[in-house]
């Protein structure tokens, strides 16, 4: 039992974690502002992480390579970790596709947690301080369902396009 929930405690501090480090690199890839509080959360909860590795790599381009290396070397500790706590051991290329899948899974769950997040402030509160950073984010990810499905008596059925999509492409990584 105390084996489950270590594993169980591995699997949310490092979602937690690697969905930060994802939705650090989403940020910088939309030109999120500085300024911004959510920019501000996720910069926060993540410099302890990337700010050293900035010293060793510069940063090139508006991908934040150095927070995909550190979300991926966090995912392979946290599939090391649990193969540890299973006792079962894998061969390094079995271990490294499978950190791979699971970074992959993660990065999914961040599209459907914002996504899930900016369809409930939409209805209940659309004038949060955070809702327009919400729009921000999904808007590259929601503009082209948008141009197929436009909005269908006042109402934007494009965020639960996107969630039916991503949970396609959770299942289709799953099963490989």
């Amino acid at each position: 039992m105390l084996i489950d929930i270590a594993r169980f405690l591995l699997d949310v501090l490092g979602s937690l974690l690697v969905g930060l480090l994802i939705l650090r690199v989403w940020i910088f890839a939309i030109g999120m502002p500085g300024r911004n509080p959510v920019v501000q959360f996720v910069v926060a909860l993540t410099g302890w992480l990337v700010r050293p590795l900035h010293k060793v790599f510069t940063p090139r381009g508006r991908i934040d390579w150095i927070s995909i290396a550190a979300a991926f070397l966090v995912t392979l500790l946290v599939v090391v970790l649990m193969q540890l706590l299973s006792g079962t051991e894998f061969p390094l290329d079995v271990v490294l596709i499978e950190a791979l899948r699971q970074l992959i899974r993660w990065g999914l769950n961040v599209i459907i947690w914002v996504t899930i997040i900016y369809a409930i402030v939409s209805w209940v509160n659309p004038h949060a301080p955070f809702a327009p950073a919400l729009g921000m984010l999904l808007r590259p990810l929601l503009r082209p369902i948008q141009r197929i499905l436009p909005p269908v008596g006042g109402f934007d059925l494009s965020p639960l396009v996107l969630l039916l999509a991503v949970y396609v492409l959770q299942m289709i990584v799953t099963r490989i």
